[in-house]
């Protein structure tokens, strides 16, 4: 779904009728009726006016909190701070929400909207996933707890989303360790792509480098069982070619005594320097 999916539905929490686009004008000492208040507070969030939009509903929720504008209001100002990326301050309002109004018709939307704070904040692969991991956590309890609302819908599709994410950070700390010669460390992450998050896209590359790591350190038989595993699920792919060219010994055997070759020759000349260096 699309953020426009989203604001769909929180208009639908709202069960009046928004319908006229004249803004009315709020007087504190005038006006008790929370429903032309609520209204009110609408427009102004819908013109911008977002600090005036939160500070009528805040006004909203302490005076009527015994009725059903006082919890929408509060969904509202959590909704107007998320939707400013303002994501602490959403996060706190949909804690005072749940805390007060636990058995809310609208319970599962705050649910919802915790799990959205943290997928905005969900940073690319290459930094800290703290927040793809919460994400996740808060989608999948959705998923559980609401199996029939449009958010348990959603939230599928953003688990899926998240995975890929999570694999790619594993497969960005293999490619370093990989280039660092590191082939145990890399393997840890490798096989965690592949046990953890099979679904993604990132499986193949990491059955092939599971290939080449066993090649490269000598287990010939399990560099052939990983090829042939990844030949049986994606015979058609670059990266079981690639596997393939491996297992054959095609080339493949000639780059690694190169490689072996230069890095004997970069620690010569390191052990060389060292040798000059004043102790």
């Amino acid at each position: 779904m699309k953020l426009f999916k989203f604001v769909v539905l929180i208009l639908f929490i709202f069960t009046f009728s928004c319908a006229s686009e004249k803004q009315i004008v709020f007087n504190e000492e005038k006006i008790s009726d929370p429903k032309k208040m609520y209204i009110n507070a609408f427009s102004l969030y819908q013109s911008g006016k977002y600090n005036e939009a939160i500070d009528l509903f805040e006004k909203i929720e302490l005076n009527f909190s015994h009725l059903s504008y006082g919890p929408k209001s509060l969904l509202m100002i959590s909704y107007i701070y998320y939707d400013r990326a303002k994501f602490l301050e959403s996060l706190q309002s949909i804690k005072r929400f749940k805390k007060f109004y636990p058995n809310h018709v609208n319970y599962d939307y705050a649910e919802y909207l915790i799990a959205l704070n943290l997928y905005d904040q969900i940073n690319d692969a290459s930094r800290d996933q703290r927040n793809s991991k919460l994400a996740l956590t808060q989608f999948k309890k959705i998923i559980k707890k609401y199996p029939n609302t449009d958010y348990a819908q959603d939230a599928k599709y953003k688990v899926d989303l998240i995975n890929e994410q999570l694999a790619g950070k594993e497969m960005y700390v293999a490619r370093y360790y990989m280039d660092r010669f590191k082939w145990m460390a890399a393997l840890i992450r490798l096989n965690n792509i592949v046990t953890k998050y099979s679904n993604t896209i990132f499986v193949d590359e990491a059955l092939h480098r599971i290939v080449e790591i066993n090649y490269r350190i000598g287990n010939i038989p399990e560099a052939k069982k990983y090829a042939s595993i990844l030949g049986y699920n994606s015979n058609d792919s670059d990266w079981y070619k690639k596997s393939y060219n491996i297992v054959s010994e095609n080339k493949f055997s000639d780059k690694i005594k190169k490689e072996k070759k230069s890095n004997r020759y970069v620690n010569l000349k390191k052990k060389i320097k060292n040798f000059f260096l004043v102790k």
